[in-house]
């Protein structure tokens, strides 16, 4: 039996949990069922959006679970809204399919529920078209007004932080090619965690509004993402690569300079790495503390442009912003 496009959106997507109700959002006056969806910006507030394009074979492996596809692609989309310190309001869909199967939609839109759920975030409309498979999320959120964060507000004696520990997508990549071998149970979950279930830095975010003075997430890589921030606000930067946050199944792995290359280098983290004035340590730590995320300061801001990474002994290191390579 084919299915329709109003078959696959009746039967899969519009459902309790994971599209919006404007008797429960209420901010949301209409969602799935008009030609356009409709959104009430409250007073003292802006409207942020944001939007990636993940396709199969590039952004994820061809044969990946579809439900942790749909986790990855609200997940990396929510990350855009937190490095802007917002916080989710719904989301749009677009979805291309080859030949729309019922087993892969019940995972897919299982997998989207949860995170909708999980980050209250509602579906509110979109497009289904047969085609190459391809997932294209647009995020909306909402952040007070003038206080977004930027990437442009860095200036010299700055410091600057990364939360988390990045290279763990890196590494995972690895893991997901085959490159790896003799990992353990808990390795690999936490390997398969990080690719698929990338942790937006949501509630971060938040609570750096009025202290960070500029914000990235980390796709690219460290390097390339502060090197962002760092020609956004034209300005330098300083990296100590001993003041690095190593992951423990890096260091179990890789050797010391395999590591940081990969922490400073790999993409997909959805890390945050932000600056703020020197003045206002404390909180950060406060506002760092306050909702669970660990922040390390890696470096300084300093005159002058790009990005320098001093490695043990105080001498510039030799690496390239290459980023993340995709699956291609």
């Amino acid at each position: 039996m084919s299915l329709s496009e109003f078959d696959i959106i009746t039967r899969y997507f519009n459902q309790s949990g994971l599209c919006a109700d404007p008797t429960l959002h209420r901010n949301i006056v209409t969602g799935i069922g008009d030609d356009a969806a409709v959104i009430k910006v409250p007073r003292g507030k802006e409207l942020v959006l944001s939007m990636d394009v993940l396709v199969s074979g590039v952004h994820f492996p061809v044969n990946a679970d579809a439900a942790m596809i749909a986790k990855r692609a609200l997940a990396v989309n929510l990350s855009d809204l937190a490095a802007m310190g917002a916080d989710p309001l719904c989301f749009t869909l677009g979805l291309t399919m080859p030949d729309p199967q019922p087993i892969w939609l019940e995972a897919f839109t299982t997998g989207l529920k949860e995170s909708a759920q999980q980050y209250d975030c509602p579906l509110i409309g979109g497009n289904l078209s047969r085609g190459p498979l391809q997932i294209a999320i647009q995020v909306q959120g909402l952040v007070p007004s003038g206080k977004a964060l930027l990437r442009s507000g860095a200036k010299p004696g700055h410091d600057v932080y990364v939360s988390g520990q990045p290279g763990r997508a890196g590494l995972a990549l690895e893991y997901l090619q085959g490159k790896l071998s003799e990992l353990n149970a808990a390795q690999e979950a936490e390997l398969r965690s990080a690719y698929y279930c990338p942790e937006p830095r949501l509630a971060l975010g938040v609570s750096l509004r009025g202290i960070a003075s500029a914000a990235q997430d980390i796709s690219d890589g460290l390097l390339a993402d502060t090197g962002h921030l760092a020609k956004a606000s034209r300005v330098g930067m300083v990296l100590q690569v001993a003041a690095l946050p190593l992951a423990g199944v890096l260091t179990a792995i890789h050797s010391s300079e395999a590591v940081f290359r990969m922490v400073l280098s790999a993409g997909d983290d959805y890390e945050l790495v932000f600056t703020a004035p020197a003045g206002k340590k404390n909180a950060v730590a406060k506002a760092a503390r306050e909702v669970g995320v660990k922040v390390t300061r890696i470096g300084k801001v300093v005159k002058g442009s790009g990005v320098t990474v001093m490695d043990l002994t105080g001498m510039p290191m030799d690496i390239e912003e290459e980023g993340f390579r995709h699956f291609a």
